[in-house]
């Protein structure tokens, strides 16, 4: 067999691995719960704080989302997103990590 006929499962295989890296929504509703976010943010309506698909929307296009976020998240914020400050959250590394990447994963919904 030729070695190119093997190269749309290779491209496969690949989207499968970057796929598997993100994190699913149980893994995101897990972390959502642990750290309280729910408190002042659901899934599509804004409530005390936006909602995560707004925050998705918003950053869809900004290279510099994941960053951006996880100092949000961590150190608070305060006219983002309207009058009310947002205070930060103790959350370790590799949470911050994937939570960000769940709630930016959510542009895709």
């Amino acid at each position: 067999m030729k070695p190119l006929a093997f190269a749309p499962l290779i491209a496969l295989l690949i989207i499968a691995a970057a796929r598997a890296a993100e994190p699913g929504f149980g893994e995101g509703s897990r972390l959502i719960t642990k750290y309280h976010c729910q408190q002042c943010h659901s899934d599509y309506k804004p409530g005390i704080g936006p909602s995560f698909h707004a925050v998705a929307k918003r950053y869809a296009s900004d290279p510099n989302a994941s960053g951006e976020l996880q100092t949000t998240i961590r150190n608070g914020s305060m006219g983002a997103w309207g009058p009310t400050p947002m205070a930060g959250v103790d959350v370790p590394q590799a949470d911050l990590k994937r939570l960000v990447a769940f709630i930016l994963s959510l542009k895709e919904y």
